[in-house]
Order: C-alpha cells, then sequence, then structure tokens
C-alpha cells in the first residue's frame, strides 16, 4: 500500500549524527526499546540498525483487513534536514505511482484540484455507479447527485464529470475542516458500507506508540478542530496515485506537522486518511523527529516508522494476488522511503 502517505505510519527520528562516511552508532535506549516492546524487533534487527541498514517487519490479516509495517534507519544528518526532506516526499511527484498532488486552501475550493484528472476507468466506474455497487467510493448522496448531474450522452460528459468531481472533493475537504470526524464519508460502493469514522477510530485505539508517544497530537487528531494543538500546522491535501494492476487512487490527507513546545528535540508530522476512491477504509501516517543530544558534534538522525491500514485489498482476491500485492507493497514502499531518505541526506 502507499507510503508514506497512506497507512499508519509513526517514524521516529533521532538527530546525533558525524557525517564520517562509515562512522555508524547505536540506537539511544528510547528508540531501542520502542523497537523491542512495540515492533518485537530482534537483536540481530538493532545489529542491522547499528551497522547503517535498514531494518523492516510486515504482517497482514486477512481477518481484519489490516496491514501494519515496522522500519528504521540510522540517517546521517541533522533533524531540521530531515523533517525538510521528509515534507518534501510527501508532495513528490514521481509521474509513475504518484501522478498528482496538490494542497487545499482555506477554503478549500474546486479550482484547487484543477490538475486532478479522471482517467477512462474512473469514467466508466462513475457512468455505471448504483448505490451498493459502485466501482468508485462517492457516497450514497454522491451516486444520486452525479446521476442527475452528468448527461453521459454528451459530448462534454467527461469534461462535467470532472468538474462535478473536484466540486465535490472540495466541498468534503471543507466539510472536514469544520466539522472533523462528524464529516468523514460512509464507503457504500459495496453491499455492506464501511464508516470511515469507526475504522479511523479502531485503528488508533489499536496504535499505543501514539498515545505513548505523541498523546497531545492523538488527542488533536481525534478531536479535529475542536481540540487545539499549540505549535501546530494543519494542512489538507489531495493526490493521485497509480500502482501497477490496480485503479488510480485519489485520496485526501490531513498533515499536522508538529514542534513540541514542551519537547523542543521532536518535532511530529502526522498524516490521516480522510477519503479514499479505492482499496483503503482507513489510514495513518505519523512521524516524529526527536533530537538525540549524546554527541553533539555528530548528528544522527534515526527513522523508526510503524504502518497500520485497513483495506480490501487484504481480501485476496484473483487467487490471493490483490493480498500478496499489499503485502509486497506495504513493505517495499517501507524499505524504499527509508533507503531514499538515508541516501538522499548522506550524499
Amino acid at each position: 500500500m502507499p507510503v508514506p502517505r497512506l497507512l499508519i505510519v509513526v517514524t521516529l527520528a533521532v538527530a546525533t549524527t558525524s557525517f564520517g562516511a562509515a562512522a555508524q552508532t547505536a540506537p539511544p535506549s528510547e528508540i531501542a526499546s520502542l523497537l523491542q516492546t512495540r515492533a518485537h524487533f530482534s537483536p540481530e534487527d538493532i545489529a542491522t540498525l547499528t551497522s547503517g541498514g535498514v531494518a523492516v517487519h510486515s504482517e497482514a490479516s486477512t481477518e481484519d483487513l489490516e496491514a501494519v509495517v515496522v522500519a528504521a534507519v540510522q540517517v546521517r544528518t541533522p533533524i531540521d534536514r530531515a523533517v525538510s526532506y521528509f515534507r518534501q516526499l510527501v508532495s513528490f511527484e514521481d509521474g509513475e505511482v504518484t501522478l498528482r498532488f496538490g494542497l487545499f486552501g482555506k477554503p478549500p475550493r474546486p479550482d484547487d484540484l484543477a490538475r486532478a484528472a479522471l482517467d477512462e476507468d474512473t469514467l466508466d466506474d462513475l457512468k455505471s455507479c448504483r448505490p451498493g455497487d459502485c466501482g468508485v467510493r462517492i457516497g450514497t448522496k454522491n451516486v444520486a447527485e452525479i446521476g442527475q448531474a452528468i448527461d453521459w450522452r454528451a459530448a462534454d460528459a467527461a469534461e462535467r464529470a470532472g468538474g462535478w468531481a473536484r466540486q465535490a472533493l472540495a466541498a468534503y475537504a471543507a466539510d472536514y475542516l469544520a466539522r472533523g470526524d462528524d464529516a468523514l464519508v460512509t464507503y457504500d460502493d459495496q453491499s455492506k458500507p464501511v464508516s470511515l469514522k469507526e475504522t479511523w477510530r479502531a485503528i488508533v485505539d489499536r496504535s499505543p506508540t501514539l498515545a505513548e508517544y505523541a498523546p497531545a497530537l492523538q488527542r488533536h487528531l481525534t478531536g479535529f478542530p475542536a481540540i487545539a494543538l499549540p505549535g501546530a500546522t494543519d494542512e489538507l491535501y489531495w493526490y493521485q496515485e497509480h500502482y501497477t494492476s490496480l485503479k488510480t487512487v485519489t485520496g485526501v490527507t490531513h498533515l499536522v506537522t508538529w514542534h513540541d513546545p514542551a519537547r523542543p528535540d521532536r518535532a511530529v508530522v502526522a498524516q490521516k486518511q480522510i477519503y479514499a476512491s479505492h482499496y483503503y477504509y482507513g489510514s495513518l501516517a505519523v512521524t516524529l523527529f526527536l533530537q538525540d543530544s549524546r554527541d553533539a558534534q555528530q548528528p544522527v538522525t534515526w527513522v523508526v516508522y510503524f504502518n497500520r491500514s485497513r483495506g480490501d485489498l487484504l481480501k485476496g482476491g484473483f487467487g490471493g494476488l490483490k493480498r500478496r500485492v499489499a503485502e509486497s507493497m506495504i513493505k517495499d514502499s517501507a524499505d524504499s522511503m527509508l533507503g531514499a531518505i538515508k541516501r538522499e541526506l548522506e550524499k
């Protein structure tokens, strides 16, 4: 599953490094304890991190349709540079997986999605959409609305559908900014509806690391916008991503960048998915950067990545192909992302 935008991710970065070519260091006790108690990393995994490698664990369950990945690496770079580069990754368009990305204004407007596009598969899904039977997730109200708004026989039907989609997503983003979780959609593209609000709360309940290491952030994410978070910046962004053999996913995410006033040695970036047109029922990403002062002359950043998400890819259709794709995606994406951060920032 796509990383880092989607999923539950907790990334801890500890700045203390040496720019020496082969200089490596063992994880601080706080990081080692987290990995061993929460992620069940072995002594061999810790040794991999100490030697400068990327360690990754992943699990996927077909029972609750939940996927979890934990990855870690040390990067020889200061904390501010690590935070800045991670935010660049969030908005990076490679043209292959991440096709398009954009920030919503305040308030969100359809023009914020001017670069968004509907491919032929999505247009076909919208054209045949019925309540409880739809190839794209848009909600019952929107199913009825698009059927009335678009004359699919018209020559400009595709343009009208694109305009309708931009308006609907902007309105949804604005509603979320005003009402928080009460605005979250219920996915009813299949016979059994799935509440994103309930799924999101279940993910949080099953994520003790977030409550343990950033309780104020957890309260903000679940109580937004009523519960403020001093030192935090809230943004909404949209994206369109495509993976081989899968449909293009259009999503909306709540991005929080937080500098904890009580912990000047910490910064946190959280990504809470509030909409996905395919595959995902819910996901969260949190990236925590923690400054380690053991050696002020040698800044090192430790990145520890927890990822939890739910979605119907894990149902295992097509002879288990979808499940295998999902399992491989979450593990390979985490490995690739942390490896890319290390390579780029240690140049």
